[in-house]
C-alpha cells in the first residue's frame, strides 16, 4: 500500500508562521521535494507564476473577479487597467541570519507593509497586485545602514515601506534591523532596489 505524503511539519509550522496560508505552504513543500526550508520559501517568494498559486485563482473565480473578466466584452482595455505591482524584501546578510530566522523576517515584513498599506487605503494597490499572483521578490542588503538608505529612498519617492527591527529574542541582538520591505509599481521599486541581487 502506496504511503500518503505529509509535509515536513517543522517546515509547514514555520512556514505558517509567517503568515503564508496551509494550502500554499504544503504546495510549496510538495513541489520542493519536502527537504529544504529554504527551497520552499523560494517557491514562494521568488518563483510563483503571474496566475497565481491554485489557492488564488480558485479564490478568484469564486469571488466573481476572474470570471467577470474573463466574460468582458473588452478583454484588452481590463489588461490595460491591471498595473504590474510587486512586493520587494531586501534581507540585512551583514547578520548572518539562518534560513528559518530570514523565513520569519521576512514574513513580519510582509505583513507590516500589508497592514500599513490598508491602513493608508491602498485596498485598489493591493488588489490589483492579488490579481496578478502577488509576486514577490527577496534581495541582499548589506547591512542596517543600507537597509535605511533604501528605506529612506522609498520614502522620499512615496513608495510603502516597512522596516523590521527584531525583538533580539533569537540569534541577533534586540532592535537589530533585518528586513526592508516596499511595495508598489514594479518600475517604480526597481529604481530603489534594482541594482540588486537575489538573494
Amino acid at each position: 500500500m502506496e504511503e500518503k505524503w505529509e509535509p515536513n511539519p517543522e517546515y509547514l509550522q514555520t512556514l505558517i508562521s509567517m503568515g503564508i496560508s496551509h494550502n500554499i505552504a504544503t504546495e510549496a513543500l510538495f513541489c520542493t521535494g519536502n527537504h529544504s526550508l529554504e527551497d520552499a520559501v523560494n517557491y514562494i517568494f521568488n518563483y510563483q507564476d503571474e496566475q497565481g498559486s491554485p489557492e488564488k485563482t480558485s479564490k478568484r473565480q469564486a469571488d466573481g473577479r476572474g470570471e467577470a473578466r474573463e466574460n468582458s466584452g473588452d478583454e484588452s482595455a481590463d489588461e490595460e487597467d491591471i498595473k504590474c505591482y510587486k512586493m520587494t524584501f531586501v534581507v540585512n546578510t551583514s547578520l548572518n541570519m539562518g534560513v528559518g530566522k530570514i523565513a520569519a523576517q521576512v514574513g513580519h515584513a510582509c505583513l507590516g507593509l500589508y497592514r500599513e498599506m490598508l491602513e493608508q487605503n491602498k485596498e485598489d494597490d493591493l488588489s490589483n497586485w492579488e490579481y496578478i499572483g502577488e509576486k514577490k521578490i527577496v534581495l541582499k542588503g548589506n547591512n542596517e545602514l543600507h537597509l535605511q538608505e533604501l528605506y529612506e529612498k522609498a520614502k522620499a519617492n512615496s513608495i510603502p515601506c516597512y522596516l523590521v527591527r527584531d525583538a533580539g529574542h533569537t540569534q541577533v541582538a534586540p532592535n537589530s534591523v533585518t528586513v526592508l520591505s516596499l511595495f508598489g509599481l514594479e518600475d517604480d521599486v526597481n529604481k530603489i532596489t534594482g541594482k540588486l541581487s537575489l538573494l
